[in-house]
Order: C-alpha cells, then sequence, then structure tokens
C-alpha cells in the first residue's frame, strides 16, 4: 500500500484496512474475520480493491457478486478510496469485449488462493503460502511469519511441511536468512547444553545418522531425525523453551543485519595520508581521508562502491616512490600471512559453523594463491611470483567474504593487519634489499 502511495498521489488519503473499525457483519468485517472467499487477508483490503476497481476497471456492481452481497461502495468510501462517475464505468465496460471473462477469470483465481489457504490450515500450515509469483514484500512477510512460528514452536524447525520447504527452495534468499537465524540460536550461551542433551539423546534412541552439526541447516534432517527431534522436544521442555528464547534472540540479531552496510578501508592509513599530501602537492587536489573509506552492502552486492576515481592518485604516487609497487605488494602479502597467522590460531571448535567454514576457506584461498606447494606447511614451501595488484584483489576478496557473512571482528582483523603490515615494510624497507617474509607471519 505504501509503495502504491509514493507511485500514484491520487491514493495518498486511502486508509489501510487493518486501521479501520467495522460494523459488525458489513464487508470489512467479513473481511477481516475471513470470510471472504475471493479476498485475500494475508493482503490489506484497499490495496486488492484499488486493483480490482482502478487497475482492471471492474465496476462496484460486478464486484458486489463476490462480496457476499455486502455493500462494496460503502467500503471503499470508508477507506477513502474515490469512485469514478457511473457513466464513465459503462463506457469502459462496453468498450472491453474481454471483461467478463477477464473478471471471472480474476475472481476464479482469487477463490482458487482461498480455497488452498484453507487446505493448508486444515493440514496444520502455521502461514498461509501463495502459489505462484509473489512480491518481495509478500515473501517478506510470508518469511517473517514462519520464523515468528518457529521461535514459539523450535519443535516445528526440524519438521518442515513439504509446502514450506518448496517456499525456502523458490526463495533462497529466505532459505539463507533461515538458516542464519538457526546458526545463531545453536551458538548462544547455554545452546551447548540443549545439543549435549540432544546428542545423548538420539544415541539412546539409535539414530546414528545424526550430528549436532546438522542443528544449524534444518533441511539436512532426515524423516527419521525429524520424528524423533518432535520427541526430543516434548520430553525435554526445559530445552524447548532455552532454545525458544535463542531463536528470539538470533531472529532480533539477524534482522539487524539486514540493514548492515560496512565501511572499510580500501589502503593503509599511512599510505592513505601520504597520497593525500601527494595530490596537493602535485595536482592541487584535496583529498581527504574518507575519500578511501568504501561501502560493502551484504545485503545487496550492487550497491557496493569504492571510489574508483583515487586510482589516478594512488597509481601516480606508488610510481612516483622508488620500489612503491614491490612495498604495497609486500604489506598486502605480509597482511595475508599475518591473517592466516591469526586465524591458525584460532579453536574453531568453539565457533559456529559458518565461521569455521569462512577460516578454512581464507586459510584454503591463501595458500593456494600465495605458495607453489599448498599442501606443505608454510615453513617447508615458497612463494609464488605475484604482481602488486593481484595480491591486493586476493585480499580484497577475503576481506568482502568476511562482510558478506556478517563477520565484522575479522573485517576489522584486516584493516588492522593492513596498517601494522604498511607500517611495518615502510620502517624496514631498503631499495635494493630484499625483506625477509616469515611464510608463518610476523606478530606485529
Amino acid at each position: 500500500m505504501d509503495e502504491v502511495k509514493k507511485k500514484f498521489p491520487e491514493f495518498k488519503e486511502v486508509i489501510s484496512s487493518k486501521n479501520v473499525t467495522s460494523q459488525e457483519g458489513s464487508f470489512i468485517d467479513d473481511f477481516h474475520k475471513g470470510k471472504l472467499e475471493y479476498f485475500d487477508n494475508d493482503e490489506d483490503l484497499s490495496l486488492q480493491l484499488i486493483k480490482l476497481y482502478w487497475g482492471e476497471g471492474f465496476s462496484i456492481n460486478d464486484l458486489k457478486q463476490y462480496s457476499n452481497g455486502k455493500d462494496i461502495s460503502y467500503a471503499m468510501k470508508k477507506l477513502h478510496i474515490h469512485l469514478t462517475d457511473p457513466t464513465y464505468g459503462k463506457i469502459l465496460k462496453l468498450s472491453d469485449p474481454e471483461y467478463n471473462a477477464r473478471l471471472t477469470k480474476e475472481m476464479a483465481a482469487k477463490r482458487l488462493a482461498t480455497l488452498d489457504r484453507k487446505a493448508q490450515e486444515a493440514t496444520g500450515e502455521p502461514v498461509y503460502i501463495k502459489r505462484g509469483p509473489m512480491s518481495a514484500e509478500h515473501r517478506q512477510h510470508i518469511s517473517e511469519g514462519l520464523l515468528k512460528y518457529y521461535q514459539e514452536n523450535p519443535e516445528a524447525l526440524y519438521n518442515l511441511s513439504e509446502r514450506q520447504k518448496e517456499f525456502y527452495a523458490e526463495n533462497p534468499e529466505r532459505k539463507k536468512i533461515m538458516g542464519r537465524v538457526a546458526t545463531k540460536a545453536w551458538h548462544i550461551f547455554g545452546a551447548d547444553r540443549i545439543k549435549d542433551a540432544l546428542s545423548a539423546y538420539m544415541k539412546k534412541n539409535r539414530i546414528h545418522t545424526f550430528t549436532v552439526s546438522k542443528l544449524e541447516n534444518p533441511f539436512e534432517f532426515t524423516k527419521e531425525e525429524s520424528a524423533m527431534m518432535k520427541k526430543f522436544w516434548a520430553s525435554n521442555d526445559w530445552a524447548r523453551k532455552s532454545f525458544s528464547k535463542n531463536m528470539t534472540y538470533a531472529w532480533k540479531k539477524v534482522k539487524e543485519e539486514q540493514t548492515i552496510v560496512y565501511e572499510v578501508q580500501v589502503a593503509p592509513k599511512n599510505f592513505i595520508r601520504e597520497v593525500i599530501k601527494f595530490a596537493k602537492q602535485k595536482h592541487g587536489v584535496e583529498l581527504k581521508e574518507s575519500d578511501f573509506i568504501g561501502k560493502i552492502d551484504p545485503n545487496d552486492r550492487t550497491k557496493n562502491y569504492i571510489n574508483q576515481g583515487l586510482n589516478k592518485y594512488t597509481r601516480e604516487y606508488v610510481d612516483s616512490v622508488p620500489n612503491g609497487s614491490n612495498k604495497m605488494a609486500n604489506s598486502f602479502l605480509l597482511t595475508l600471512l599475518n591473517i592466516n597467522r591469526a586465524v591458525s590460531k584460532m579453536d574453531l571448535s568453539k565457533t559456529d559453523k559458518e565461521t569455521k567454514d569462512l577460516c578454512n576457506n581464507m586459510r584454503s584461498i591463501i595458500k593456494h594463491s600465495l605458495f607453489e606447494y599448498p599442501d606443505l606447511p608454510c615453513d617447508q614451501n615458497q612463494y609464488k611470483k605475484i604482481e602488486a595488484n593481484v595480491i591486493r584483489d586476493i585480499y580484497s576478496t577475503l576481506r568482502d567474504m568476511c562482510a558478506n557473512t556478517f563477520n565484522k571482528k575479522f573485517l576489522d582483523l584486516f584493516e588492522t593487519q593492513l596498517n601494522k603490515a604498511y607500517e611495518y615494510i615502510d620502517k624496514n624497507y631498503t631499495p635494493g634489499k630484499q625483506i625477509y617474509m616469515n611464510p608463518e607471519g610476523i606478530d606485529l
């Protein structure tokens, strides 16, 4: 409804059907109580009437046969949907030879949707999942409705109906969000106790296919595991209540992530200051440190932003410094080695699956990108010959991986290590002499 008001100012005074009181037995009252077969309770009644009356051009009289005989014109006035001149409506109808066929087809589709809703309700679906194309807002409405249900009924998360599975298969972005909620819920304080109890319960009941790692992906559960999970929740109410709280907290955090945009420093801080000084002296251009801050939107990568206009000054500055390209290459190389060093020291058994996968992927990319023999330990290896811009691209790829998994801790690690590495290289670099780069990194 809000979108319609923005695009069509003539509807700016329309009131949402959610915000009006209705007389007992009226058309709007019947709608609120779900008594109308031809109108969808998941969509604002005001919006449906606008689409039918103004979008399709169907008359009030013709729509009345689908309203249980109730007065639609009164409802439209109450919702502040203005009406056309009756004569105009008649002319419009007469000028459209397919009018009756369109009306019948549209309302028949609405009735089928209502019957589908009733069928889903009869089978215990907590949220009606419409079939066919849906708007982004409608998909979000269904997704949030399901997550709310899973919060209150955690046993349902591991007993997904076929219709729910279809919805997530058709909407992978919503499946990803649901997976993130489950992952967070299982790595909140107190979840380990539930995992231990659940593992023991599964073992006791000879469900040998179960592993706790499956808990972060409900779609991996077998029917046997789902059935036993349901019994576990039923016989361990303390666990059900505890996990319900975890789900509520996890969903709150994931909702916050949906609006996150990360700011990232695109070059070492001291290098940025040198370029700013260079641009001022050489070109009279006033650059600011904020010009070197890029934006990464994990929810919509098309909105990522880095000021490409700075390349002119950074490249020119690097070329003006003796062996400037080598210094930058060594700075990014040392940064990657030190990130690999930091990640290698982490106890991944105490992290969630997503962080564990991120760490393993980063280590694999670093070893395969930098070393001739990735399967050998770093201290028994030798470096590949790589250009400065390639090493920088590897750095950017890994940094973006952290942003896209909402891992702010690792994002900060990248920036800190890059700043330290550049300071170290700048301080110890002597033209014509090679700086020893420990393959296992350096404590800075």
